[in-house]
């Protein structure tokens, strides 16, 4: 197995921990029955996610109900933006209810949320979508200490930022992002096709990160033909999200994104390239690169040492990881979860 695909596991584990820890609590005999419906790996490619696109994370049948309500569960590292995620959690969940048998559906929030924002949601969801957040869950495992330790000790893994909310931005358009990851999913890899790869990352990043990054500004220059785009955004000034962090933690103000379109995970050299445009002076020194098949082993170790050595953060992340982000995010999943966790390994791995 190699090491995209093992960082690609090690990223989704969380959230798989928290649907079976639901699972547990939401079929404990007082509650009634329920099932993990998804399995722990992602859709491999675009034939697989149509097939799964409304599964529900969860199917819960209460004590003495009829038939099975559909569950989705949101995982958030931040408060911030997480009302209109939350928004655009409804509007799939009302889309799932359309598309499937479900009569109803049920929404957990890996959150606290305060009585004016629920009511709010309540009147966006109507009535067959219930809400539940973390006080929920605490009073669903309350009878059992074990599972209530286990929710805890989830929730002291997943919360980085606990301050207040900000204000509700604009809601992404319904399947938008589904509709770029096809985009890129039907792009073939190499010259030939460079520019439909490029065109489509390009989208993908404005689709997901316009809100935390200003001006993306796409840089012209002559290349290859495989890694040509060089897309540049100014973190806004902001708490408590994916995005300060970088910003306090690595000195940057600006981050570039590259699109590589080789067929093979890209090498040592793609990293010192990209690492060129990266510079304390001018605090820039953060790289996001989307390598359609991820990094090789040398790849990474070459990132480990220009982190190591000049402080510059290289972060390589594979077409199907943006397309599990894009897709994610149609359905209210924070797209930044999975830039976070690939940062955390890399810290955790890092050695002297």
């Amino acid at each position: 197995m190699g090491a995209m695909k093992e960082l690609h596991i090690e990223t989704m584990n969380l959230e798989v921990e928290w649907q079976h820890l639901l699972a547990e609590i939401l079929g404990q005999p007082s509650a009634g029955r329920a099932h993990v419906m998804r399995p722990d790996e992602g859709p491999a490619d675009q034939e697989e996610w149509e097939a799964m696109r409304f599964v529900p994370d969860i199917a819960f049948t209460p004590s003495g109900a009829a038939g099975p309500i559909a569950v989705e569960f949101k995982m958030f590292r931040w408060r911030s933006d997480w009302r209109s995620r939350v928004g655009d959690a409804i509007a799939f969940m009302k889309t799932l209810l359309e598309q499937t048998d479900y009569a109803r559906g049920a929404l957990i929030l890996s959150l606290e949320i305060q009585a004016s924002d629920r009511e709010d949601f309540r009147q966006a969801a109507g009535s067959n979508i219930d809400l539940w957040d973390l006080n929920d869950l605490r009073s669903f495992a309350a009878s059992d200490t074990e599972l209530l330790d286990r929710l805890e000790e989830l929730v002291s893994e997943t919360v980085i930022e606990s301050a207040s909310p900000i204000s509700l931005g604009h809601h992404a358009d319904a399947l938008r992002g589904a509709s770029i990851a096809a985009k890129l999913r039907a792009t073939a890899a190499g010259r030939a096709e460079w520019q439909a790869f490029e065109g489509a990352c390009h989208e993908a990043i404005r689709f997901l990160f316009s809100r935390e990054l200003h001006k993306l500004v796409s840089q012209q220059r002559t290349d290859d033909g495989l890694h040509r785009m060089d897309l540049v955004g100014r973190i806004r000034p902001k708490h408590n999200s994916f995005w300060a962090i970088l910003a306090s933690d690595f000195g940057t103000r600006y981050v570039v994104f590259e699109a590589k379109n080789y067929a093979f995970p890209i090498g040592q050299d793609s990293i010192e390239i990209t690492s060129k445009y990266l510079f304390r002076a001018g605090l820039r020194t953060v790289a996001i690169v989307v390598a359609r098949a991820g990094a090789s082993e040398q790849a990474i170790k070459a990132s480990a040492g220009h982190l190591r050595e000049d402080r510059k953060f290289i972060m390589v992340i594979s077409k199907d990881d943006l397309c599990a982000m894009l897709e994610g995010a149609d359905s209210g999943d924070p797209p930044e979860n999975l830039l976070f966790d690939r940062m955390d390994e890399t810290l955790m791995a890092m050695s002297r």
